[in-house]
């Protein structure tokens, strides 16, 4: 394969892939070199550590989830970050929440800045969604895990975070009640909700 077709590959690869990492060219046979030359003619851009994406691309919250996934690729979007996925906080794309297994060795970005949370068992593998978000899939927790995960952490992160996700997503949300009192339960936070949410559901 000659420097022209390595380098149509790649572009072809990127399209599809969405986020690019040096890696996904070694069944290919393409040496991680052609992705700096690409870079040089203005044809990809390098985002952080070993993430490469088309020239055109914008930086957005889908994006900045993206290059997580595929840079941590054994950790879920959780916490703030999964609160603004489902559309009940503002996004940061500054800092960017991963859960990992709780032995797991800390991933190594530098963009976007990530907050590791680190959880265990069954509090780390239930209640995984897998969206597509600019041809990558994505692992983020579903609503109702991401709220008991809130009261979990909530003394890392604030209470008064927990409450008022809690309060909106009562209030603006089709919550399902089984699936949030099984992960308060999975996570240790149900004696911790179960006031609040007494409180916040109609009576």
């Amino acid at each position: 394969m000659d420097e022209h077709s390595k380098s149509e590959r790649i572009l072809q690869l990127v399209q599809k892939r969405g986020v690019l990492r040096p890696k996904d060219l070694l069944p290919h046979g393409i040496q991680a070199e052609y992705l700096r030359r690409l870079c040089e003619r203005g044809l990809l851009k390098k985002l952080g550590r070993g993430s490469y994406v088309a020239a055109h691309s914008r930086l957005s919250p889908d994006l900045a989830l993206a290059l997580v996934a595929r840079a941590v690729p054994n950790g879920i979007v959780c916490l703030q970050s999964a609160l603004a996925f489902h559309g009940l906080a503002a996004f940061d794309m500054d800092e960017i929440h991963v859960a990992i297994e709780r032995r797991a060795a800390k991933p190594r970005v530098d963009f976007p800045d990530i907050r590791v949370a680190r959880l265990g068992g069954a509090a780390f593998t239930e209640g995984i969604e897998t969206h597509q978000l600019e041809n990558v899939k994505v692992p983020i927790y579903s609503l109702e895990k991401t709220l008991a995960d809130l009261f979990k952490f909530r003394n890392k992160i604030g209470p008064h975070i927990a409450v008022d996700a809690l309060r909106s997503a009562l209030a603006e949300r089709e919550i399902n009640l089984r699936k949030l009192w099984h992960y308060a339960r999975l996570c240790r936070v149900e004696r911790v909700m179960k006031p609040y949410v007494d409180a916040l559901l109609p009576p």
